[in-house]
């Protein structure tokens, strides 16, 4: 179990990492964050088995597949991280609603090129569930 207390410091840090990298302002709430089994994040992110690990819907909380542990796995932070410039692109009112293809294309397309910067920057190495999460494609939209 993820204690709370450190959790909110790191989404605090995390955020303001964000902010630096992206300029998006600073949110005047932190989001929850709540842990949720694997089953859970395939069945509302894909409908059938996959390999997700964070989920940011609309609203005031981000889930992570309670197989990570973002305070002791610098993969795990990257996915929390990558759900969090989904949060502040929300508070931000960038992208929204995702009504297209496309907004949602350049919505996730600038999570992950947050994600996989700030990764660089951690000098991530070795072996984590999290490090196998997908990683941006080229989506053709026809909207």
């Amino acid at each position: 179990m993820v204690d709370g207390t450190a959790l909110s410091k790191l989404v605090g840090e995390l955020l303001i990492a964000i902010h630096t990298l992206t300029g998006h302002p600073l949110p005047a709430r932190l989001p929850e964050v709540a842990f949720v089994p694997h089953a859970v994040l395939e069945q509302q992110v894909c409908g059938r088995p996959c390999e997700v690990y964070g989920w940011f819907p609309p609203g005031d909380t981000i889930y992570l597949d309670q197989r990570l542990d973002p305070l002791e796995d610098v993969y795990a932070r990257g996915i929390l991280l990558h759900e969090l410039v989904h949060f502040l692109q929300q508070e931000e009112g960038a992208f929204a609603p995702p009504t297209s293809c496309q907004a949602w294309v350049e919505r996730e397309r600038e999570a992950f090129e947050v994600q996989l910067r700030w990764l660089a920057a951690q000098r991530a190495t070795g072996h984590s569930l999290a490090r196998r999460a997908p990683m941006p494609l080229r989506y053709a939209c026809n909207d």
